[in-house]
């Protein structure tokens, strides 16, 4: 993720989804009876933006410092969100915090931080401040709950660092926790995504930015923020043939049963100087049913520190090629998954920062859907910890 780090109703035509009746929760994945369990098919004419709200820049709750908010997830049965903070225990030990978010005459009126619940290693113990050469490093992207057996699922960037005093590898995981943060277990890595000196595997802050459950929280999906280096280059200016992948598990056996290819958008501007935040990546998904998923792309440049582009596509998985034994999309081209834009965040003409947390919300008084943005503001000075609420319109 970067350092700096809708009205929408002529960008898409009518798209059929399925089982979108009940899309109270979030990314599918946080009520008791999510998205993918309805049995109703409707249609999402547009997107509507209802309103930002800005919460004090690096608050405190409990002792803890609130801030990096990567991701986002609602239960809805228990009208509570769940917001992970990416914080690699420098300011205050790796945390899931627990809000409220208030809605009044169709905007957030208030966020109140609840409760705080700090991830635990397998040994039981929190996570150790992140050192350079060291191999124990928190850097939490996304989560999603799983009401079902009250457990989380948080993805784990790792970290990827050479320097002349040290090497730091610390590799990706993607892990399952009791609702206390208690470890539960780890999801097996397939081959490939994991982090190697050489340039092969993932690269530096580039592993499972986005989660998502489908299928009754028996399938989650888990994207890649940015191509393998076995598949090829990164986003660039001008260069809009970066493939990253969308990766699908089923949760029982934790195994990885599918992959598809998604290509990335170029880098929208020309950055000013090299830099390693020059990216595009998605930043999170969201499943709409078990095969239809809301896909983030969040960008960012040198030069433009103050804004970040963001992009929310759809995508169909039905269909679509599954590369899961593909090594090497550079040597074996794939057939990338076909995407149509539902919102750009530039069309709102006003300040967009590190938008990285996607759900569902509550339903509206005229009975539609909401959906939730976050941004992660790095617990940076200059940026903007912003909130945004849309409609879903049918």
């Amino acid at each position: 993720m970067p350092s700096n780090h809708f009205d929408l109703t002529k960008i898409f035509s009518k798209i059929s989804l399925f089982y979108f009746a009940a899309i109270v929760v979030l990314s599918s994945c946080s009520t008791t009876k999510n998205i993918a369990g309805s049995s109703r098919e409707t249609s999402i004419s547009s997107v509507k933006f209802l309103s930002e709200y800005i919460m004090p820049l690096n608050g405190t709750f409990q002792n803890t410092l609130v801030g990096g908010l990567s991701g986002i997830d609602y239960d809805a049965k228990k009208n509570q969100y769940y917001l992970i903070s990416d914080d690699p225990s420098q300011f205050s030990p790796a945390r899931i915090y627990t809000a409220k978010i208030d809605l009044k005459e169709n905007k957030i009126d208030t966020i109140k931080i609840t409760d705080v619940t700090f991830i635990l290693q397998e040994d039981g113990s929190q996570y150790p401040k992140y050192q350079y050469g060291k191999n124990s490093k928190a850097d939490g992207e996304s989560v999603r709950y799983n009401p079902l057996n009250q457990t989380f699922v948080w993805s784990n960037e790792g970290e990827r660092l050479f320097r002349k005093t040290d090497t730091t590898i610390v590799q990706p995981t993607l892990t399952f926790i009791s609702s206390t943060g208690k470890y539960l277990d780890t999801v097996p890595l397939p081959a490939g995504f994991q982090i190697t000196k050489q340039k092969y595997g993932v690269r530096k802050n580039a592993f499972f930015e986005g989660l998502s459950y489908a299928d009754d929280y028996k399938t989650l999906y888990a994207s890649l923020e940015e191509p393998l280096y076995q598949d090829g280059e990164q986003s660039h200016f001008q260069f809009d043939k970066a493939l990253t992948r969308i990766l699908k598990f089923d949760v029982k056996s934790k195994k990885n049963v599918a992959q598809y290819a998604y290509n990335l958008d170029a880098l929208p501007i020309n950055p000013t100087a090299e830099s390693d935040w020059n990216i595009n990546g998605i930043s999170e998904i969201l499943t709409i049913n078990n095969h239809t998923l809301l896909v983030m792309e969040r960008a960012w440049a040198k030069g433009r520190e103050d804004h970040s582009f963001v992009k929310l596509y759809l995508v169909d998985l039905n269909d679509a090629e599954n590369v899961i034994n593909n090594p090497s999309f550079i040597k074996n081209p794939p057939k990338p998954l076909i995407k149509k834009l539902l919102f750009n965040f530039d069309s709102l003409n006003m300040h967009i920062d590190n938008i990285e947390g996607i759900t569902f919300g509550p339903k509206l008084p005229n009975g539609n859907n909401t959906l939730v943005f976050c941004v992660d503001n790095n617990f940076g000075k200059a940026q903007v910890q912003q909130f945004f609420l849309f409609e879903v319109m049918p």
